[in-house]
């Protein structure tokens, strides 16, 4: 049986925030902002891992594993299983910072009283805030979605305008350009990092820029997704961003609004019976290129891996065959992989990932060559099964080890050996 110790002690450690148990588990603050990108400190990386003090939630783009809870954000760093009941009660002391209770043997009828009544405080105190931050959280998501939606209607179509920097960014990249109006590119678009003593964000660069949408099943723009160009800048062709007060150089890519459920269209109509589609724009754009963009086809970017292959049920994590970390006694251990299975959704619940129609009988996904070779196969595993139908053929296609598929084909027509 718990005891009301136990229970209390859990219920407190529900209610430590993000930030609160960040700054116990020496995660990285950065000076500005509220999103805190860096080296994930169970599986590795440059920025796989990150949270944010304002939404109160963390992910990790390398196991594909996310939350809002602080809980939960331990024992990924921290290596505990939530499952059992000793990783859940490890995780709920890291987060508190204070040793897990005997149990609450001995108690008085008084003092079990009182405590009974702490605990009941607790939870509704938890479920207030729990409400509060829902309802601050979907405020913040729509005043996001409607920024984005400003930036991508303030641009250009890419493929009619007579702005010529998005065309040739493409080119450069080995990308075919669509006839399509998806994609669109303005001459001035602000790249804001952090806030200034005042509170107010600060421009830290403006220039040219490819714009393309985040749309939902519906077709409504959800979101956008921003990419910064200097031509003169190879092979990415991007500019070189830094933070002025750590000198960390900063993704020349940023999404705005809402992602999940979402997809980056690029060419064709998503009413196409076949899909393609990459990660990234240049990937997918990339092959869209060889194949001559197909009439029949509907070509999209998912964004980031998450989006494309969804959270993991925990149940299907597993060991990596070689890469370990230490844990907090000093011992190395294998760093877990979030596993093939994707996570169940229940009936209602909002989509944590991209939303392919029915009506696609052929969904081409396309990995990523140049990333942790493990967990992407393991994500496009999760993918494949996240999406699968019954006659609908998903085939996964990789690029050579290395590399990805827009500087694998980049002025070669004859490269593509076919998907799998």
């Amino acid at each position: 049986m718990i005891s009301d110790a136990i229970k209390l002690f859990v219920e407190d450690a529900r209610a430590v925030t993000i930030a609160q148990a960040a700054g116990l588990l020496n995660l990285t603050f950065k000076e500005r902002g509220h999103e805190h990108p860096q080296p994930c400190p169970a599986c590795g990386g440059d920025d796989r891992f990150s949270f944010n003090d304002t939404k109160n939630t963390w992910n990790c783009r390398g196991e594909g594993v996310g939350g809002r809870d602080a809980i939960g954000m331990a024992a990924h760093v921290l290596g505990f299983d939530v499952k059992t009941r000793e990783g859940l009660l490890d995780a709920c002391s890291a987060v508190l910072g204070r040793p897990i209770p005997e149990g609450g043997e001995g108690e008085s009828d008084d003092e079990r009283a009182a405590r009974l009544e702490r605990l009941e405080d607790q939870k509704r105190r938890n479920a207030e805030a729990a409400a509060k931050r829902e309802a601050e959280q979907s405020d913040f998501r729509e005043k996001e979605r409607q920024k984005a939606r400003g930036i991508y209607g303030a641009a250009a179509s890419l493929v009619a305008s007579s702005l010529p920097c998005g065309r040739e960014y493409l080119r450069l990249r080995g990308c075919g350009v669509p006839d399509a109006d998806w994609l669109r590119v303005s001459a001035e678009v602000t790249y804001w990092h952090g806030k200034d003593e005042r509170g107010h964000a600060v421009a830290l660069h403006t220039g040219p820029a490819m714009v393309a949408p985040f749309i939902d099943a519906g077709g409504d723009i959800i979101g956008c997704h921003i990419t910064w160009i200097d031509l003169v800048r190879g092979p990415k062709f991007r500019p070189l961003l830094a933070d002025p007060d750590t000198g960390e150089v900063l993704p020349t890519k940023k999404m705005r609004g809402t992602k999940k459920g979402g997809v980056i269209p690029l060419c064709g109509h998503p009413s196409a019976r076949r899909w393609l589609g990459a990660e990234g724009i240049e990937n997918t754009l990339a092959l869209g290129r060889h194949e001559r963009f197909r009439a029949d086809t509907f070509y999209f970017a998912a964004g980031d891996l998450g989006n494309m292959a969804g959270p993991a049920d925990p149940k299907s994590r597993f060991a990596h065959p070689s890469l370990t970390k230490p844990d907090k006694n000093g011992r190395e251990r294998p760093v877990m992989v979030a596993g093939p299975v994707p996570r169940p959704q229940t009936a209602g619940e909002e989509p944590d990932a991209m939303v392919v129609p029915h009506h696609v009988d052929e969904l081409v996904l396309l990995a990523d060559g140049d990333s942790e070779r493990v967990m992407t196969s393991a994500a496009m595993v999760r993918a494949r099964a996240r999406h699968a139908r019954e006659g609908r053929r998903i085939p996964v296609a990789w690029p050579r080890p290395g590399t990805d598929w827009a500087a694998m084909l980049a002025g070669a027509d004859d490269a593509f050996e076919g998907v799998s």
